[in-house]
């Protein structure tokens, strides 16, 4: 008895085009730099934008704002033909579905346990998306503990900062911190959703 390999064993593995070096400091940098925006703008004009759009006219401005920052700027987590089409197509549905539960969920509990179930559960919906994007969806469970985890800490440390510093600069480094953190996954998350389990191979009297 022998064992061979059928040409299709292979694994699709993303270290061919992207590591995961490439695709975490995409994501820190990123999202880093969309988050900063965000922030920036609620730290010294959020009073006018709850004046003027209320508050759910203000987080929806927000997350377009995080949307087409960040899909311009981490389009290259889908490396290939058209990835700037491909990675908008993919990050703005992702996201958006991700902040929609995240407002709604806050609407509804207004606390921490009800900022902590919208970033968990608006994690699961993110990771979701990515991985039936890439057609791979036996990732969800490590797109979401990762996804899951990063959002947590970039977001309770950012409030913690917040708490501690004050508005405006601690606005600002609430941004950071959760640009950086949540970045850390968003990234490794795209390049997660690409491996493929290598096919079993099939063995065969010689």
């Amino acid at each position: 008895m022998s064992c061979e390999e059928s040409p299709n064993a292979t694994a699709l593995n993303p270290t061919t085009t992207l590591t995961l070096w490439d695709a975490w400091r995409i994501g820190v940098l990123g999202f880093s730099l969309a988050s900063l925006v965000v922030f920036a703008s609620w730290a010294f004009f959020g009073s006018w934008f709850y004046t003027t759009l209320g508050a759910m006219g203000a987080y929806i401005v927000w997350m377009i704002m995080y949307l087409v920052i960040g899909c311009e700027v981490m389009k290259g987590l889908l490396p290939g033909p058209d990835a700037r089409i491909r990675f908008y197509q993919v990050f703005s549905s992702a996201f958006a579905a991700y902040a929609i539960l995240w407002i709604v969920v806050w609407m509804i509990f207004r606390n921490r346990q009800g900022e902590a179930l919208a970033a968990v559960f608006g994690s699961l919906v993110m990771g979701l998306r990515i991985c039936a994007a890439q057609g791979n969806l036996k990732q969800w469970w490590r797109l979401w503990i990762v996804l899951s985890i990063s959002n947590l800490s970039g977001y309770f440390l950012g409030a913690w900062l917040h708490a501690t510093l004050g508005m405006p600069w601690g606005a600002i480094a609430w941004g950071m911190a959760y640009g950086f953190l949540f970045g850390s996954g968003i990234g490794p998350a795209f390049w997660l959703a690409r491996i493929r389990e290598p096919l079993k191979t099939s063995p065969h009297v010689t």
